[in-house]
């Protein structure tokens, strides 16, 4: 059976066309990941904007055509943090099972947590000592604490890189007051993850999803390499985070953009995504590993088993 997951995230959808090989592992088709800012505008008041809907329902009609095209006999739709606090998501899933024949169904920050797991398993080993995995959104930020035995614990944070962008309208540059603020109210929204990081002390931090591609892209270009398409994953350590850090968190904007490694629709909330993950790497975490998998590897996964 071939079929297609889509992701609706806060900022970006993304879509994945899959079948489990004879080995029952997945078999990846095809994926595109497109941007839709679904949460622009409306994410601070609990709204999805009539031009966000517009956005999101052209994206998804060449998502269902090329799933088809390729064969997809079951397409399952995904509506994370912009959706799950939308008070009219009803109104839009509605409107997506009319036009496009997709079900969305809007998951909690836990379940979010959960496919997110499932699918970074399948590109990150994991060891007996514990390893947190970090997935930043637009909208929230995932947190799951795990080991390759147990989910120990696991939590949603609706702090994501566009709810920040939002919150706090940096300067461009940002500037260093601008920093600090951010820092201290990341600080006090994460001290029930630094609870939990005192206690159990991981050993590494596994990163999936926007930030970290973009980052695993520009890791590589610092070390004069491609990131092979093959790769499920990239471990990279604290000294090459910070050096990539200090440049770009208070770069201009003009300065992001012209960057080949940084897709134009993560060129505002980079720096913001970064601070976030510096924030928890400050909790003594060395070493970081990048994985190819996210929610939607998650998703394919548990569908086709």
């Amino acid at each position: 059976m071939r079929i297609s997951i889509i992701d609706l995230g806060t900022n970006t959808f993304n879509v994945l066309v899959a079948e489990r090989d004879a080995d029952g592992r997945l078999k990846i088709i095809h994926t595109e990941e497109r941007p839709v800012f679904l949460g622009r505008g409306g994410i601070g008041i609990g709204e999805l904007m009539p031009e966000a809907m517009e956005r999101a329902s052209i994206v998804l009609h060449a998502f269902t055509d090329k799933s088809r095209e390729l064969g997809a006999t079951r397409i399952y739709g995904f509506g994370t943090s912009a959706l799950r606090n939308a008070r009219n998501a009803g109104e839009f899933t509605a409107r997506i099972q009319r036009e496009h024949r997709i079900e969305v169904t809007v998951i909690s920050g836990e379940e979010e947590a959960d496919l997110i797991l499932d699918g970074v398993r399948q590109a990150v080993p994991f060891t007996a000592k514990p390893m947190l995995v970090m997935d930043i959104g637009g909208g929230s930020i995932e947190f799951i604490l795990a080991t390759d035995k147990a989910l120990m614990w696991k939590r949603s944070f609706e702090i994501g890189a566009t709810r920040l962008l939002e919150r706090f309208s940096p300067s461009d540059p940002l500037t260093l007051q601008e920093y600090f603020r951010i820092c201290a109210y990341l600080d006090a929204q994460l001290e029930p993850l630094f609870a939990v990081m005192d206690r159990h002390w991981p050993t590494a931090l596994v990163g999936s999803a926007g930030l970290f591609d973009t980052l695993a892209e520009l890791v590589c270009s610092e070390r004069g390499e491609a990131l092979s398409h093959d790769a499920g994953t990239l471990v990279f350590g604290n000294t090459e985070f910070d050096a990539i850090k200090e440049r770009l968190i208070g770069s201009p904007r003009a300065e992001r953009a012209a960057m080949k490694a940084v897709p134009a629709y993560r060129v505002d909330t980079l720096p913001l995504a970064l601070i976030a993950l510096e924030r928890v790497l400050a909790q003594g975490i060395g070493e970081l590993r990048w994985s190819r998998y996210a929610l939607k590897e998650g998703a394919a996964w548990r569908m086709l088993h």
